[in-house]
């Protein structure tokens, strides 16, 4: 396995733990001392920069490079070894969210060609009150079972991405428990387009904005007949490192 997919597909705090850290939770990332001059370091468990470290003393680093220089062996053994030892496990969260949004319909979500009234129906529209989506176009999560378990944001008008600091956007993707596995399903990771593809009449669910999909997106996707690729960029991108992983028929939009 390639470096970039080992990357994407060792859980941070399972490696963490068992290379002996004390990990402390801290938004989206874990925080741990430094196993060469011991102040505090952090790494990121999921998005872009997944699984990169950075100590302020001995700046950057990352997981597989951790293991190598704590368990004294080469890069390459310490990459195969957290892929035995550190790969996910989590399940999606299964209770219920105790909180109830109070969204309403704005501009910011008319230049985006999606209208007050399928905003509604989707639970898609501008934080009212105070927290941590406020000034954001929050989106009601559900996971595959249909359980409401979070609030994604969109800020405006600058479009940067919030996620709640319990939420792991790489156990799930937008939208799934509404899909029919067995017609067409539409995947793209921009939030606005999976909206307007399901206005259209397609399916279609997100990644939540993440340059990659994740090994367990993939697992979801494989649940599908036929997936079709809404993605910009390089199809040779990170985004599908580990493609050959969707046991099921797909193809990329033109």
């Amino acid at each position: 396995m390639k470096y970039i997919e080992a990357i994407q597909t060792i859980d941070t705090e399972k490696a963490l733990n068992h290379l002996g850290f004390e990990v402390k939770r801290n938004g989206h990332y874990l925080d741990f001392s430094c196993p060469t001059c011991g102040v505090k370091s952090s790494i990121r468990y999921h998005g872009e920069k997944k699984n990169v470290s950075y100590c302020q003393n001995c700046k950057g680093s990352n997981i597989i490079a951790l293991a190598a220089k704590v368990k004294g062996i080469e890069f390459q053994d310490a990459k195969k070894l957290l892929l035995e030892k550190a790969t996910y496990t989590d399940k999606p969260i299964e209770e219920e969210l105790n909180l109830n949004g109070n969204l309403e319909w704005c501009d910011f979500m008319a230049k985006e060609g999606i209208n007050q009234e399928f905003s509604e129906k989707m639970g898609v529209g501008r934080w009212k009150g105070k927290g941590i989506m406020s000034g954001h176009v929050a989106f009601t999560v559900h996971n595959e079972n249909g359980v409401k378990v979070a609030y994604y944001g969109i800020h405006i008008p600058d479009k940067r991405i919030k996620f709640p600091s319990n939420f792991n956007p790489e156990l799930y993707l937008y939208n799934i428990h509404n899909i029919n596995l067995h017609e067409e399903v539409w995947i793209t990771r921009d939030m606005f387009d999976c909206l307007r593809i399901l206005y259209s009449g397609k399916q279609s669910v997100c990644n939540f904005g993440l340059p990659y999909l994740s090994v367990r997106q993939y697992q979801l996707l494989s649940n599908c007949d036929r997936v079709v690729f809404e993605w910009s960029g390089d199809k040779r991108d990170i985004a599908f490192s580990n493609i050959t992983q969707l046991k099921t028929f797909y193809r990329f939009s033109s």
